[in-house]
């Protein structure tokens, strides 16, 4: 039986948040890095897209840890940037939760999340998005040095998530550097 993708994540997490053994713990909202984050699309569309971002992620209150050092987190992510194609350059920016699994010391970090998108423009030459009401989701693997520095690639796909007529989806390959606080 094929599942669709984002309902096969919710149940995922919902199993993984079944096995936590510690309760959840924390109350507070804390600002947990900054950075900037570029890539391309994966030449599927019409046209060529670059997109081009800055980010901030705050950690939120529910964190679940394991006595092997291993956590899964939740954050809060923000992004402005611009997105361009076809002579094109549009602002791109959303906001929105995410879940992170952290081990090996905290060096490794995979993160998930889902973002409401707001794009000033969805024509790009001969490529439409459909409007100006996207949803970004994405998977990422992000490495941790010399304590608060991090790299990291990021799959994200952005549609619309059927609002409009066209819904091409656009999928990007990010690679992205940021500060850890």
């Amino acid at each position: 039986m094929n599942m669709p993708k984002k309902p096969y994540c919710i149940i995922l997490a919902l199993v993984l948040i079944g096995f936590a053994p510690h309760p959840l713990s924390g109350n507070e909202i804390i600002w947990q890095s900054i950075g900037l984050r570029g890539g391309v699309d994966d030449g599927r569309n019409d046209e060529d897209f670059k997109q081009y971002d800055a980010f901030s992620t705050f950690k939120l209150p529910w964190l679940w840890q394991w006595d092997s050092g291993w956590t899964i987190g939740t954050y809060l992510e923000a992004n402005v940037g611009v997105l361009r194609a076809g002579g094109t350059t549009a602002f791109v920016g959303s906001i929105g939760p995410g879940i992170s699994i952290r081990g090996l010391a905290e060096i490794v970090e995979i993160s998930m999340g889902i973002n409401p998108t707001i794009i000033s423009k969805h024509k790009f030459g001969d490529e439409n998005l459909g409007g100006p009401i996207e949803f970004t989701s994405h998977v990422g693997i992000n490495f941790f040095f010399a304590n608060h520095y991090r790299i990291g690639y990021r799959l994200q796909h952005m549609s619309n998530g059927i609002l409009y007529e066209h819904n091409p989806g656009l999928n990007m390959h990010m690679i992205e550097v940021g500060y850890r606080f």
